[in-house]
């Protein structure tokens, strides 16, 4: 589902998207995953709350220790987001620059 979220949002923005985002958001992760539950909150944050931080949303998401996998499908993700334009586009790629700045080396 988040994926092909991920897709209609990419082709067709956000604004047709955020009902279906919010309702993905809203939801608990199946099985618990403290990793997935987390990157779906910095989502939640990026998508819908335009007035939350993305750097605290980036720390809590990194603060469930991701491993490399999980930290490459949100850079994965965030570049599409970033190619939708607009403020979300533009806190995708601060929340890439924080990732890739906390995990250089």
């Amino acid at each position: 589902m988040f994926e092909k979220l991920m897709l209609d949002t990419v082709e067709g923005g956000l604004e047709v998207c955020a009902e279906q985002w919010s309702r993905l958001l809203a939801s608990p992760v199946s099985p618990p995953d403290e990793v997935a539950t987390r990157l779906l909150g910095l989502f939640r944050v990026l998508l819908l709350e335009p007035e939350s931080g993305v750097a605290e949303a980036t720390e809590e998401f990194l603060l469930a220790n991701p491993d490399h996998e999980d930290i490459t499908n949100a850079l994965a993700y965030l570049a599409e987001l970033a190619a939708v334009g607009g403020e979300v586009a533009d806190r995708a790629r601060q929340c890439r620059l924080l990732i890739g700045h906390c995990h250089v080396g």
